[in-house]
């Protein structure tokens, strides 16, 4: 089998402010593609305030800082969640140097690559731009932009998108509405951002998911679980589940593709 045909595809969520509900997506979207017989890492990139295990109500022991400081290799700071899931993690509030920190993530992303078999990496990425969220965006597959009705997610997500089409091909960037009232009121929020993108960029972002607002989000942060595991029947992990079908299928038809080419 080529080395092409092991390369996992991957996914980013990104936010051009924070609170919008991304980590939380993120960690609840790779338990459920986990379970679908498919073998997920998930790694938390930020760098700063890492949280994303704690969704999970785990404490790896070896974290990413000790990967960036060289004292041990990538694989060895993977933590098992189940037997489909993993993940990544760093220390919360280490200081780090973006540029710096940039040419040690390339490294340390061709070493996981090259140690690890996964079929989906599901990156959880800081608010906001630096130099590793572009990094990201360039080796993603798919960039899921996470929004929000407030004015100032939609603001910041335009401007994420602005800077992000220097660099790559703003067509892997799909819209992901959150904490919607329902299907109609997410279309409209997605309108909003897609009337600015394009009248000033000449882009029109596809609509990937939408996903209801639950007072169970809040009640599983604290307890520190996975809401589509807990509480499968509710509407949010109903739609969560949705979204990870979606892209399953589209996955699909892209590893055939690529079995093709390769063939």
């Amino acid at each position: 089998m080529s080395e092409l045909q092991n390369t996992p595809y991957k996914i980013s969520f990104i936010s051009g402010k924070g609170g919008v509900g991304k980590s939380v997506l993120a960690s609840n979207i790779a338990y459920v593609i986990s379970q679908m017989n498919s073998k997920v890492l998930i790694w938390d990139a930020n760098r700063k305030f890492p949280n994303t295990h704690l969704f999970y109500g785990v404490e790896p022991p070896i974290r990413l800082g000790d990967v960036y400081k060289g004292i041990v290799p990538v694989e060895k700071a993977i933590f098992k969640i189940n037997e489909n899931l993993h993940i990544l993690s760093d220390e919360p509030a280490t200081f780090s140097d973006d540029e710096e920190d940039k040419f040690r993530f390339d490294d340390i992303y061709r070493d996981l690559i090259k140690k690890t078999s996964y079929d989906y990496i599901i990156f959880d990425t800081p608010a906001g731009l630096n130099n590793i969220n572009v990094e990201l965006a360039l080796i993603s597959d798919l960039n899921c932009l996470v929004i929000t009705d407030e004015p100032t997610s939609l603001l910041d997500g335009y401007a994420l998108i602005k800077v992000l089409r220097e660099y790559m091909d703003i067509d892997k960037i799909k819209l992901v509405v959150n904490n919607t009232i329902d299907y109609d009121d997410g279309s409209d929020i997605a309108t909003k951002m897609n009337l600015a993108t394009e009248k000033f960029l000449g882009f029109k972002a596809e609509v990937i998911g939408i996903i209801p607002y639950s007072r169970i989000v809040r009640q599983s942060i604290i307890k520190q679980e996975i809401f589509v595991q807990t509480d499968p029947d509710e509407e949010i992990s109903q739609a969560i589940r949705e979204f990870c079908g979606l892209i399953i299928r589209r996955t699909s038809r892209t590893f055939l593709h690529t079995n093709e080419i390769v063939n």
